[in-house]
């Protein structure tokens, strides 16, 4: 019976429902696309071997860190793959060694060779071009040192230049491949390129008995299958990709999610609130609380089993255009998509189930208050709603404003370092924006205060207090658009700004800096010892690198973290005065391959021995020898290049002798000029590497938020229409009354305003509170960092907001006749 009599009003009453269903509809399909995507990122992706493709068994050096903590053995990836030991080579006789190595043609030639290969550019031995398969197409294979093969096309015969990470070669091409995708390969005889790269990335055999010993050695790992993409060229550099797309997702799925979930809860309360009247008529001819509060909730489950199954075909269409985006953006390998397949199954399932979560746990409180309508409400010309704000809400909303406060403050005052972490600034943004969501009918009175002068401030003040649920269910989405705007963006950009002058403080001893050519990875050894040899100047290699280690200890208990995990460092081949670097206590020139400088953060003392792992999981102790200040560029540990793995150098920070600054900068210019790299004035550079860092950081902000901020502004266009079509009595009697159409569009664009204040109003409250724990954090971990915000984009949003609540609040009222 209760089913039959909301099917019934669902079927007269369906323009009501149609905006809660809309907003339904859109808020689930915001939850799956998240889900799939996210689904598809922490699954590794979809992608096939290519480099090894024709290989059996392919046998690598675990590329994690097996480490112990509290519930067994984790694994830590490592930021480097670490070579095949030499004695598991011997062990494994038969198996054929495979080595990647940079190598790279130079000049005008290079664009000749190639075709359609793309990836790295790699060097080989002959004997791994079988493991693609790569087969001859035209010469011989290479049968001496300098005679190289290549992919693509080529004249055979051609004396040519490959770069490599220890400078130039001048070699000759003798044969061609064709080319495949993955890769732009090189191929040396297995001699050179033994010479050129002593380490084994790999053993590839066809024997399995040798692959069942090899998986029976301790650190080894054997591939087979769809699993031997993980030994392709880039496979480490994909999973580091998807590793940080899947962490950047999650935080970018629990904003999407919170504002779906807020947005639909608001229009499921204001469909209950506005139908006040229809619900007492029930309790009139005879239906009990029960029986009103069934009905309630079975109307929510209707609509949301609908709306639920709608979102999720909508999802089903965007996460595939999402990831196409994501991976066009340079944020993802760009093979990753979203292929709908069973696996899909379960996170659809999670989107459609929260869908009608949300549509029936919205309407509890809702539900239960219509069936206490008293009858004699349906003979009131205007329903009016409870003026006191329930007390689950209330203490929801003060429970989350407290947790967000206390967690914003431990942050910025225990943890500062914890500011860089997304999911913990999100948590605190999340946080306190939910609590000003639940609080939201108590502070529309207060907020919107000031516009009570004249007859239309008398009319929005009257209301705003006969109605706060449905003035609460209008700031909702404004609210938490402007909230997460100004607190998300602006923490962004305060951040960017201390990276900015980390950087700055970084090079501002040095006149100039030397830059590797477009396309490659990095500065060569040859380059950097030349540069090195040059007279009237000071010269220092920089590569940027990761250490694992233990995280710092940051009581007097000294607690410390279960697992290692990565931190940012750099490797220099020397001290010198090219590069600024905020010595404490000790000194740099001591720097070997034993030391290592590291900051304060760390609470070490000069002398400690500190226990870290080099990029491939070598493990070393460290003596430290230098205790910096902490620096806003986020560097905390500062070791040799030999420490460093086998990153190529970034940058070469200069600085001029002023007695022989001239013929300095002449044979600097000459040095570069000649290995096809650059030249750059510091100051310009830092400048030009700044720019690049924040164009980086809009497109990853335009995923955080961009979905968030338009199903909040079609949340605002939504409830602002729901509100306004809800009100056609009290309108009709205005015009009753004598106002004119004209008068009443403005009556309502003034409300409209007044309740964009309002959200403006407690969102910067929100963003104060955010943005002055990052300034403390900031303050105690490396310094004065000032507050930037982009206003200009803060307002162009909040601008938007008002103008799209006063349209879709106005657009009802021109068709909208005395009689209605």
């Amino acid at each position: 019976m209760t089913l039959t009599v909301a099917l019934s009003t669902l079927r007269t009453r369906w323009v009501a429902f149609a905006g809660t269903l809309a907003a339904l509809a859109l808020g689930v399909s915001v939850i799956a696309t998240m889900a799939l995507v996210l689904a598809a990122a922490g699954g590794g992706g979809h992608q096939s071997p290519e480099r090894f493709a024709a290989a059996p068994f392919v046998i690598q050096a675990d590329p994690a860190l097996r480490a112990h903590d509290a519930d067994g053995i984790d694994a830590v990836p490592l930021p480097q793959q670490p070579d095949v030991p030499a004695s598991v080579i011997a062990q494994l006789p038969g198996a054929i060694a495979d080595r990647s190595f940079y190598a790279q043609l130079v000049g005008g030639y290079a664009q000749l060779v190639g075709g359609p290969a793309t990836g790295p550019t790699l060097g080989h031995g002959w004997s791994s071009a079988a493991f693609a398969p790569y087969r001859l197409s035209s010469g011989h294979p290479p049968m001496a040192d300098g005679q190289i093969v290549v992919a693509g096309r080529a004249v055979l015969g051609r004396p040519v230049t490959v770069l490599t990470a220890g400078g130039p070669l001048a070699v000759t091409i003798v044969g061609t491949v064709p080319p495949r995708t993955g890769e732009q390969p090189i191929f040396f005889t297995d001699a050179e390129a033994a010479r050129l790269s002593p380490g084994v990335d790999a053993l590839v055999t066809d024997d399995p008995a040798t692959a069942r010993r090899a998986a029976a050695l301790p650190g080894l790992q054997v591939l087979t299958g769809a699993a031997r993409h993980q030994a392709d060229p880039d496979a480490v550099q994909d999973e580091a990709e998807l590793a940080g797309l899947t962490t950047f997702l999650d935080v970018a799925a629990a904003i999407s999610a919170f504002v779906a979930i807020a947005v639909i809860a608001s229009a499921f309360g204001l469909s209950v609130a506005q139908r006040r009247r229809d619900l007492a008529l029930l309790r009139t001819i005879g239906a009990t609380p029960r029986q009103v509060a069934r009905m309630v909730r079975a109307e929510a489950a209707l609509v949301g089993v609908a709306g639920s199954a709608l979102g999720c075909l909508l999802g089903a269409v965007w996460a595939p255009l999402l990831a196409r985006w994501i991976a066009g953006q340079g944020l993802s390998p760009a093979w990753f998509s979203v292929q709908l397949t069973a696996g899909s199954a379960p996170a659809l399932a999670i989107a459609f189930l929260a869908g009608v979560a949300v549509a029936v746990v919205s309407v509890l409180v809702a539900a239960r208050r219509a069936g206490l309508i008293r009858p004699t409400e349906a003979l009131r010309e205007a329903a009016v709603e409870p003026s006191r704000i329930g007390p689950a809400r209330l203490f929801g909303g003060l429970g989350c404003l407290v947790a967000g406060i206390a967690t914003l403050a431990a942050v910025a005052v225990l943890f500062p370092s914890a500011t860089s972490d997304a999911k913990t600034e999100a948590m605190i943004v999340l946080l306190l924006v939910a609590g000003a969501v639940l609080l939201a009918p108590f502070l529309v009175g207060p907020l919107t205060r000031p516009f009570g002068g004249g007859t239309a401030g008398m009319l929005i003040r009257a209301d705003i207090r006969t109605g706060p649920g449905r003035a609460a269910a209008a700031v909702v989405p404004a609210l938490i658009i402007v909230g997460l705007s100004v607190s998300i963006l602006g923490s962004s950009d305060t951040a960017n700004a201390a990276a900015d002058a980390g950087l700055h403080e970084q090079a501002s001893a040095a006149d100039y800096v030397v830059l590797p050519a477009a396309g490659t990875p990095g500065l060569t050894t040859a380059l950097v010892d030349r540069i090195d040899a040059i007279g009237g100047l000071d010269a220092t290699a920089v590569t940027q690198t990761s250490l694992l280690a233990h995280e710092p200890a940051i009581t007097r208990f000294h607690f410390e973290a279960p697992m290692p995990i990565p931190f940012a460092a750099i490797g220099i081949d020397r001290a010198s005065p090219a590069l600024t670097l905020p010595v404490r206590e000790g000194s740099l020139a001591d720097l070997d391959a034993r030391t290592i400088a590291v900051d304060t953060s760390w609470h070490e003392h000069l002398g400690a021995t500190m226990s870290l792992w080099r990029p491939d999981g070598t493990p070393v102790s460290l003596r430290v020898v230098a205790i910096l200040a902490p620096s806003r560029s986020g560097v905390s540990l500062v070791v040799t290049a030999g420490n460093a793995g086998d990153a190529m150098p970034s940058v070469v920070y200069v600085r001029l002798d002023g007695d022989a600054a001239g013929a300095a900068v002449g044979a600097l210019q000459t040095v570069a000029r000649q290995a096809d790299d650059r030249v750059v004035p510091a100051s310009r550079w830092s400048a030009a590497v700044a720019d690049q860092q924040n164009e980086q950081n809009q497109v990853g902000l335009e995923l955080l938020l961009g979905i968030a901020i338009a199903y909040s502004a079609i949340g605002i266009a939504s409830t602002s229409l729901m509100s306004t079509s809800g009100r056609r009595p009290e309108l009709a009697l205005l015009r009753l009354t004598g106002a004119t159409r004209r008068q009443i569009a403005w009556i309502l664009t003034a409300e409209s305003l007044a309740l964009t204040f309002a959200a403006v109003a407690a969102s910067a409250a929100i963003s104060g509170l955010v943005l002055g724990g990052l300034w403390v954090a900031f303050a105690r971990a490396a310094g004065f960092t000032p507050i930037v915000v982009p206003w200009l984009l803060i307002g162009a949003i909040t601008g938007a907001s008002a103008l799209i609540g006063v349209v879709a609040s106005t657009l009802p009222v021109l068709g909208f006749r005395a009689s209605s």
